[in-house]
Formats: C-alpha cells, structure tokens, sequence
C-alpha cells in the first residue's frame, strides 16, 4: 500500500533515489541501534506526558468529565498534545531546511554539488522531501487522531435518527440545503488531512529559501532561531484570539470574526478545533459564512501548496546561482 502510494511521488521523493537516500543515511549519522532506541524511548515518554496532560487539562485535574459525549471528550483530551506536536512538526520543518546551503558549505560539497548536473536542485529538493520521513512517525499521530475525530463526526451525524446535520444547519446564515451543508462538512475532512501536509511543505520550503540567502552559521542559527519564535508566537497569538471571541471576551464585527476564526483554523491549529462537530456547529450558527470553513480551509490547503512549489522553485533558482 505505502509502495503504491510513494510511486505516485517525484522521483526525487522516493527513498530509492540516491540523493533522497544520501540524505536519509546522513541524517541518521552514526547512531546505533542503542541510541535510535533511546530516542524513540524518549519521543515515546514525551508524547505519553503530553496526553497525560492533556487529559489532566480536560478533566479539570481529575474532577470532572473531559466533555459531554465520547467524541467531544476525545477532543478535549488530544487537542492541546496534538497542537503542540503540530508547533514541533512545524518547527522542525523550519529548522531542517534552514541551514541547508550552508551546511553543504561548510562540508566542502557545495561546489561539487553546484558543478554536477541538477546538483543543487536535488540536493534542496531532497532535503526538503526528507523533512516527511525524518518526522513521519510525529506525523502518523497526527494525521491517526484526526482520522479518529473524523470517525468521531461521522458517529455525531447519526444522533438524533441521522437528523443530527439537518438540526445543525438550521441556525447558520446563509441557510444552505442538506447536500451542500454533507459536501462542505466533507471539504473540511478532506482539508483537516490535507493541511499537516502543505503547512509543514511550505515552512520546509521557506526554510530552504531562506538557507540560499544565509550562508554563515552563526547567522543561520540565529535566523532559525527567530523563524522559530515568530512562528509559535504566530500561532499562540492566533489561537488565543480566537479563544478570547470564541468565549465571548472580544467583541469582533463578522468580517472581522470570520477572517481571524478562518486565519485560526488555516495556521493557527490547522482545523483541528472544527473536527469537534458540536463545536463547528456553534461556529455555524455564531459567524455568517461559517458554514463555507470547510471549503475556505480546503482551497487555503491548495493554495499553499502551490506556494510551496513556487517557493521551493524560487529557492532552487537561487542556489543554482549562488556562488
């Protein structure tokens, strides 16, 4: 299955191209078999902190139920450890790129690399391709527990003698028919799957162009470090926002509401919070136009990745020509 799915990729993005496999085996450097277990160990026992957390969050520390139903406590438990994982895997999009020209500089292949045919472009190409099967055990988790809130939501419209979707259209303005509101419900499945993949391919590219314009170390580290800082400070400042409307402590017109709602979604949790299907419906009925999210979010995850593909482009054209 895997096999037949990694046919459909580039060339380049398959682990049986030289370059993509180079790249993987350098990655993983001189590490032991005693050492991957250790690190798989400690990515175990900090994911298991996380959701410990996370359900000490949902339930009040143990005082209380973490939600009304099965799914909406599902929700309240994974939400704030999946966020987090989410800021790591964007993070380490970021930071696995970013010093990419310059680290070929400073092995001393960079040279040989640019003198070899389509050198650069498959060495940043890979990198970027690498980023996916460095972190696709994070990224398993993600997109497994979104499948489940999916599952969740599919379980949700049975309720009520399979009127549950008929009842939560009834608010939302404008008022759409039964068949639009199953085909945007079913947009926004598809984007909440989408979305893990073109955030992180647009950061890893972002990340890739920026290595064509730093080439010291020192520089590189400290614009990581700062692509990092404004990109969680992005994301917490957009969630936070949005909780404060969504509780009722910021008072938004419904351009306003809806845009920061969307920007929330888009970047900020990447629809996470819109898989908890009675909550997406108190958006229907609070925002006008919130019944379009779904398919806001599914053309937000299109768009960014063909802005991945002109960025990752740009990028090659610049380390083609970088000295």
């Amino acid at each position: 299955m895997i096999q037949r799915f990694t046919a459909q990729l580039p060339s380049w993005a398959r682990t049986d191209h030289p370059f993509l496999r180079y790249e993987l085996l350098r990655s993983r450097g001189d590490q032991d078999k005693r050492k991957q277990y250790t690190r798989a160990l400690v990515t175990l026992l900090l994911l298991g902190f996380l959701f410990g957390a996370g359900y000490l969050l949902a339930t009040d520390f143990l005082t209380d139920s973490p939600g009304q139903n099965l799914t909406d406590s599902v929700m309240s438990i994974v939400y704030w450890p999946l966020v987090v994982v989410q800021v790591i895997l964007q993070i380490g999009a970021l930071a696995l790129t970013s010093n990419t020209v310059s680290e070929e500089k400073r092995r001393q292949t960079w040279d040989n690399l640019r003198a070899t045919q389509s050198g650069a472009e498959l060495t940043l190409r890979t990198r970027w391709a690498s980023v996916f099967y460095r972190m696709r055990g994070l990224i398993a988790i993600v997109l497994v527990l979104r499948i489940v809130l999916i599952l969740g939501i599919l379980l949700d419209l049975t309720a009520f003698q399979g009127r549950f979707l008929d009842l939560q259209l009834t608010g939302p303005e404008p008022s759409v028919p039964l068949v639009v509101g199953a085909l945007l419900l079913s947009f926004l499945m598809t984007a909440a799957l989408l979305l893990p993949f073109s955030s992180m391919g647009f950061d890893a590219a972002i990340g890739l162009l920026v290595s064509t314009f730093v080439e010291q170390r020192t520089f590189s580290i400290l614009l990581q470090l700062l692509l990092i800082a404004l990109r969680i400070a992005l994301v917490a400042g957009l969630l936070f926002t949005a909780m404060q409307f969504v509780d009722g402590d910021l008072d938004l017109s419904n351009t306003a509401a809806w845009v920061l709602v969307g920007a929330s979604a888009a970047v900020g949790d990447w629809g996470l919070a819109f898989l908890n299907f009675t909550f997406y419906g108190e958006i229907w009925a609070t925002i006008p136009y919130g019944v379009f999210y779904g398919l806001a979010l599914l053309i937000f995850a299109i768009v960014q990745a063909a802005l991945t593909d002109a960025v990752l482009n740009l990028a090659v054209r610049r380390a083609e020509n970088k000295g």
